[in-house]
């Protein structure tokens, strides 16, 4: 009798696409992601200018 022949998956070199997992996270755009850090920024500078006179 003939061996049957068994064949693999695909493994695709080894390499793993993480694009192609959907995960529950929170989605936020790259302008949205810069548009946060620059609030930040902008908290930290005024408070770096007013917070001795505010915060005593």
């Amino acid at each position: 009798m003939a061996r049957e022949k068994t064949t693999l998956p695909p493994t695709g070199a080894g390499l793993m696409r993480f694009f192609d997992e959907d995960t529950r996270a929170i989605k936020i755009s790259p302008k949205g992601a810069i548009a946060i850090v620059l609030i930040f920024v902008a908290v930290e500078v005024l408070l770096n200018i007013f917070g001795a006179s505010i915060f005593g």
